[in-house]
């Protein structure tokens, strides 16, 4: 039987290719760069050992392709697999920097539950066919009361939001507990078509309990921020059946950098990990990031719904959507609290993403 393999691709800065590819082959399969023991045969190289090529990007810079046999993974998780690709070569003097660029995880999917909802299911859910989903995000980030916070989302499904989520830094404080705010919430959406998405960021099993109490106590979705782990938003997938959504907030430590991760390869795992929608950054605001690379995070995304956010404006809105099209969500925070009126600035925003979605469908 013909072996299977994971492949990766990474970008390598070393002064000795070959050294540094042995590195990684060796070190992220069966043992030490170096030193070959006693058990590493032949036949044990070819069967768990891990192969490659290399050749020159530039100067010191190097593309490397690695294939890893999907044997040695077996059924494990996402942070297993990335303690593989991205793990003990950071360790190796050789290699100065090394940037995963691609992965072919082959019948490794399998292992993993795709998004529940994802793009056509909140479409399906909310009963919205043609157009971009309206966002809402809760202002200030901390501070508010039960009832004042359960107030402004009243005021967002009234201007004609379609999604409101808490922001990253919203935990349990004891001034806004879950259990008081969710079911005020809950109440002040009666009769709404909205998904309320409650922030349940927390440490291994204390998200996918949050996110299973958020549930119970009436929230629609759960918010976890990319701090939680991968691994820990395949863990809430299995355990609530309501969205979740991945918040990029401190992701650059993850994707910049000598040793680092490529951001489509990330998006590639958000989607992986069972994610219904994801921040993929900013066209314009506060946090703009270029055209084409958006694009590769929206392609790498799949069925998970992608939605933009820093500094979102109506006018904004408006460019996003004639650029990317409807399959998303533009959400604006900062900019709908910043009026008189909460819910006249939904108004405007939902305008205009109406207007704009409805001049690409033409």
């Amino acid at each position: 039987m013909s072996q299977a393999f994971l492949t990766a691709t990474y970008l390598v800065d070393t002064d000795n290719p070959q050294e540094a590819l042995n590195a990684i082959c060796r070190g992220q399969s069966v043992g030490n760069p170096d030193i070959l023991t006693p058990y590493e045969t032949k036949d044990f190289l070819d069967t768990w050992a891990a192969t490659g090529k290399f050749w020159r990007e530039g100067g010191d810079t190097y593309v490397m392709l690695v294939k890893f046999p999907q044997r040695n993974a077996g059924a494990e998780g996402i942070n297993y697999l990335l303690s593989v690709l991205l793990g003990g070569q950071c360790d190796i003097d050789v290699i100065r920097g090394c940037r995963l660029m691609s992965v072919d995880l082959g019948y490794q999917t399998h292992h993993f539950k795709p998004p529940r909802f994802g793009i056509f299911g909140l479409r399906a859910t909310l009963q919205i066919m043609h157009r971009a989903f309206v966002g809402g995000i809760i202002k200030p980030k901390i501070g508010l009361k039960p009832m004042q916070l359960a107030d402004l989302v009243k005021q967002m499904a009234d201007g004609g939001c379609d999604i409101i989520k808490e922001d990253e830094i919203l935990a349990d404080q004891f001034w806004c507990p879950m259990r008081e705010r969710i079911p005020l919430v809950a109440k002040a959406l009666e009769g709404y078509p909205v998904v309320y998405l409650a922030c349940v960021t927390g440490d291994g099993s204390e998200a996918w309990r949050k996110a299973r109490r958020a549930q119970q106590l009436g929230a629609t979705g759960v918010h976890l921020n990319v701090w939680c782990g991968l691994g820990t938003y395949q863990d809430v997938r299995r355990h609530v059946n309501v969205p979740i959504h991945f918040q990029k907030s401190g992701d650059k430590v993850w994707t910049t950098g000598p040793f680092s991760i490529e951001p489509s390869v990330l998006y590639q795992f958000v989607n992986l990990v069972g994610c219904d929608t994801a921040h993929v950054g900013m066209y314009g605001g506060y946090m703009a990031e270029e055209i084409k690379e958006l694009h590769k995070r929206i392609t790498a995304l799949g069925t998970t719904l992608p939605t933009f956010s820093c500094g979102l404006t109506p006018e904004l809105a408006k460019r996003i959507i004639q650029q990317f099209g409807t399959n998303l969500a533009v959400f604006s925070g900062g900019w709908i609290h910043g009026g008189h009126s909460v819910t006249e600035r939904c108004q405007e925003l939902r305008r205009a993403v109406d207007e704009a979605s409805q001049a690409v469908a033409v």
